[in-house]
């Protein structure tokens, strides 16, 4: 019987340490494949790559152990994997560690998030994760246990065959493990963003602009991603991809819109 196949891809970039954790725990689940960035796309959101070639190299991970790193974008790393580079189909797609969290509408930006998106789009089940913490070195004790954590959700869902148009958005404290609360299954928060537009001008004198701030907070009410940080749990939040308001559907029915 042949062993899970795994793709594990991040939106850190092939160097991350996040990347070789997540890769070095799921090892211990099944047979694990590396395909990820050749350089960050944080917040790049659900990007398809069509108007360039995406390449692909072979590389070595901090470790030694072969990976391959892509030009393209995270959830171009996912589409060449199950669109025929890699030898088999996987059987699971797992994005991250990232460095910092995906809470509330960070998941519309986030690269992490979109690649397990287009794992759902292909049909096979897929996690996001993050760490709650924007500065990660591979000896990282909270590091560690998340990844620990998602390799023992990765048995999990492989043994339950969980599969439908959802992922797994799962988002661990930056504590050592037995700081960790809980785990919870929550739904998405509200973001508070506190972005601010900084403008400067380049040794020509043409302005140009970075959209810049402090790191966004959230409203901790309770049941959500957001609150399930502050608490100091681990949070689960199955997102799916349809993102219809039924609700709104026979309401806007009624208003009588006509060619």
């Amino acid at each position: 019987m042949k062993k899970p196949y795994i793709l594990v891809t991040n939106d850190d970039g092939i160097d991350a340490p996040g990347l070789l954790a997540l890769k070095r725990a799921l090892e211990e689940v099944g047979e694990v494949v590396v395909i990820a960035p050749d350089h960050n796309w944080s917040a790049a959101g659900h990007t398809k790559t069509m108007h360039k070639p995406l390449r692909v190299n072979e590389v070595k991970l901090a470790d030694g152990s072969p990976a391959y790193a892509s030009n393209g974008a995270p959830s171009d790393c996912v589409a060449l994997g199950v669109l025929g580079f890699l030898e088999r189909k996987p059987d699971l797609v797992v994005s991250g560690i990232n460095e910092g969290p995906n809470l509330g509408h960070d998941v519309t930006y986030s690269g992490t998030v979109a690649a397990a998106m287009e794992g759902v789009i292909a049909g096979i089940p897929s996690i996001a994760v993050s760490l709650a913490d924007y500065e990660v070195s591979l000896e990282s004790e909270a590091l560690s246990y998340a990844a620990q954590f998602i390799a023992r959700l990765a048995k999990s869902i492989l043994a339950e065959g969980l599969r439908g148009d959802f992922l797994l958005n799962v988002n661990v404290p930056n504590l050592p493990r037995e700081e960790i609360r809980g785990v919870e299954i929550t739904r998405l928060g509200k973001r508070i963003y506190k972005d601010v537009l900084i403008e400067r001008q380049d040794p020509r004198g043409r302005t140009y602009y970075w959209i810049g701030g402090e790191p966004p907070t959230g409203v901790p009410e309770e049941g959500t991603d957001i609150w399930a940080i502050a608490e100091k749990k681990i949070s689960i939040t199955p997102i799916k991809l349809d993102l219809t308001e039924y609700g709104l559907i026979e309401r806007l029915k009624k208003w009588g819109l006509e060619v």
